[in-house]
């Protein structure tokens, strides 16, 4: 059996092929309509007294007790771990007992980004950045990211007036733990 190509058709195939070498690849693909939005300052890396403490927490959150975080928190005065007068200890075992395990909630929180507030005391490096932000500040892209991290409404929640819900961690930039609370403790 003999195959017969058409002279045009081999013409035409020929042409197609080399037109398809001669385009470029496609460019990095861009979600359409995707806000475009820099990303909140932090200075890095840290500062070595902040990064010293960071490093101390880690370790605590991750080989520690809840014991340990109050016998840490106990070395600032004035740390704030809770809204009810309780003591450190106190506070976390209880938050322990209801699967809220601080120590779990203070490895999350240094997984994400910080933020830098100026105070009168000087800067304090805040974790999550997120709970830096005021309702008018949060853009689409952060309000996904809050709906992810504290659920889904809170950042219309938020915007709307309400407290930060989740657990905020702040250090001094001399390295001074001052506080690991939640907006509802």
């Amino acid at each position: 059996m003999r195959l017969f190509l058409f002279p045009p058709l081999v013409g035409l195939a020929a042409s197609a092929i080399v037109a398809l070498g001669a385009c470029d690849a496609p460019s990095e693909p861009q979600a359409i309509g995707a806000a475009v939005v820099p990303s909140p300052r932090a200075e890095n890396p840290l500062p070595d007294a902040v990064a010293a403490t960071v490093a101390r927490l880690r370790e605590v959150a991750a080989t520690g007790s809840y014991r340990d975080l109050a016998r840490m928190a106990s070395e600032t005065p004035g740390f704030r771990s809770n809204a009810g007068g309780m003591s450190h200890q106190d506070y976390w075992y209880l938050k322990l007992r209801t699967g809220d395990w601080p120590m779990a909630q203070v490895e999350r929180l240094l997984s994400y980004r910080h933020a830098v507030t100026e105070t009168p005391r000087g800067k304090v490096y805040v974790w999550p950045w997120l709970a830096t932000l005021s309702g008018e500040e949060i853009t689409p892209v952060a309000g996904r990211e809050i709906d992810r991290m504290l659920g889904a409404g809170q950042a219309d929640a938020l915007r709307a007036g309400e407290i930060w819900p989740g657990y905020v961690l702040g250090i001094a930039e001399d390295g001074t733990w001052l506080y690991f609370v939640s907006g509802s403790g």
